[in-house]
Order: structure tokens, then sequence, then C-alpha cells
């Protein structure tokens, strides 16, 4: 275990269970505190091409946050590099929507993951890494959750929500939208897109 990660979480009385993944730039931990409850540590790798990658996901969890999006941010260390947020029990947006929800529970979802793309462009965020596999979606109790804010600007034009109507809706190649049109049904589709 990284030095860095092993005082963090000696500080703030929390245990490493397990790690969750590596990326580009950080590695992923669930860890739990002394009462059971698990959360996220994200901790930039030494290596990292990314500049004050754990800073900037910091401010910008922080940014969506205010406006009720993403898992909660629970703390971080820029010294250590290392952010602590809520661990968000669910399963990736496409791994859920391929395993067939309920037109209702698509259309309630789509609701939801819409209006938070709308929230995070009324704040000038753009998240940047919406689209693809949809894997930055998280599926919790059939509701989205937003992941991964490390690339996430306050720079760039803000276009969440079209992006996400493009991904969801307008694709004419993609799994996704092909997955969505064939629940959803196109006089759905029509509603949400206007």
């Amino acid at each position: 275990m990284d030095k860095s990660l092993e005082s963090f979480l000696e500080e703030e009385n929390l245990s490493l269970c397990q790690s969750l993944g590596r990326g580009r730039s950080s590695h992923i931990f669930l860890v739990k505190n002394l009462s059971g409850k698990r959360f996220v540590a994200k901790v930039e790798r030494p290596d990292s091409t990314r500049f004050k990658m754990a800073e900037r996901e910091a401010e910008n969890l922080g940014k969506a946050n205010s406006r009720g999006v993403g898992p909660r941010l629970e703390g971080f260390d820029l010294g250590k590099k290392i952010i602590l947020m809520e661990f968000v029990e669910g399963q990736t947006f496409s791994t859920w929507l391929f395993s067939n929800p309920e037109r209702k529970a698509l259309k309630f979802f789509t609701k939801a993951l819409l209006g938070q793309a709308k929230a995070l462009d009324s704040i000038g965020l753009d998240h940047g890494q919406l689209a693809g596999r949809g894997k930055n979606i998280l599926v919790r109790k059939n509701k989205p959750v937003i992941i991964d804010f490390e690339k996430a600007s306050c720079q760039r034009k803000c276009h969440n929500l079209s992006v996400l109507q493009g991904f969801l809706f307008r694709n004419p190649r993609g799994a996704i939208a092909e997955k969505v049109r064939k629940i959803m049904g196109k006089k759905e589709i029509e509603k949400f897109i206007s």
C-alpha cells in the first residue's frame, strides 16, 4: 500500500477493503470506517500526467454536489493527493440498460439523468465524459449517479444535456441509443428531445 494512502487512512480512522481499479491517473480503493460505512478513496498516481488531478476532481465534484449531482465528496487531502467520496453501490448504466429495465423505470431514470445534466450545465461545469459506453453513469435503485469528475471543466463550453440526448436517443449506430429506442419507443423519445 502507498505510504500516503496508509497515512491518510490512519488519520481518518479508515481501513482498506480492496482495490476497485486503476486508471491512467489514479488508483481507486474501497475503504470503510470503524462502523463499517464504505467510501471510495481515489489516489492520484505518482506518474500521472494529469496536472493536479486530485485538486481538480475535488473542486469539480464539490461544484456538482452543490446541485445534487455525483457521489458526495466526503473529504480530501490535496497534499497526499487523495479524495474521499461516497461509495455508490450500483451498476454501470450500460449493464443496467442491457438487463432490460421496464419502460417506466427507464423513463424515470432518463428524466432524472437529463435533469442532472441540465443542473451541471446551469453552473457551467462540463463533465466531458458522459457518452461512450455509459461507464461514468451508475445506477443506484433506478436512479442515476454521475461519477468521475477529474476531466470536468468550467473552461469548456457546457453541453452535458445535448451530449446525453445524442448518446441516449440520436446516435444512429449506437448500441445504447438502439436499446433505449427499443424499450421506450419513438413517441416517448420525442417528448424527451423536445
